[in-house]
């Protein structure tokens, strides 16, 4: 097994709540996954964090595969109540100058689900589309 190192992007930010779930969570036990919670009121603040880190998980999996480590977060997320994965992307410019295709792979497949689980789509026409509908 390998160590892979990712970000994954969240549906929101986490709440006081979630992040407690989170800190409860033994599928988060390990460490291996991370985030940053912002303050309850920013305003108090005179530097405020990165709208974008707070609805973000740092990631270093150990996993076979790239696409599996991402696939082993997100399905983990969703044990958090309201939160899911909807995008990921890799920061490692130094040793990695391309974007993996797994990672790649893996950021349109969660924006896609994150799309469809607001679409009212038939199975059908997802079907016909070539997706899964988990019906036979």
């Amino acid at each position: 097994m390998s160590d892979w190192s990712f970000v994954l992007r969240l549906n929101q930010s986490l709440t006081p709540e979630q992040a407690d779930a989170f800190d409860h969570c033994d599928a988060f036990a390990d460490g291996s996954v991370s985030y940053t919670l912002g303050p309850e009121d920013p305003d108090l603040y005179a530097h405020h964090p990165d709208p974008a880190a707070l609805s973000e998980l740092s990631c270093d999996v150990e996993a076979p595969t790239l696409l599996d480590a991402v696939a082993q977060v997100a399905r983990d997320i969703r044990l958090v109540p309201g939160l899911r994965a909807v995008g990921v992307r890799h920061d490692d410019t130094v040793t990695v100058p391309e974007t993996p295709r797994e990672l790649a792979v893996a950021d349109q497949v969660l924006r896609l689900a994150h799309e469809l689980e607001s679409l009212d789509a038939a199975p059908g026409t997802l079907r016909a589309l070539g997706l899964p509908t988990g019906t036979p």
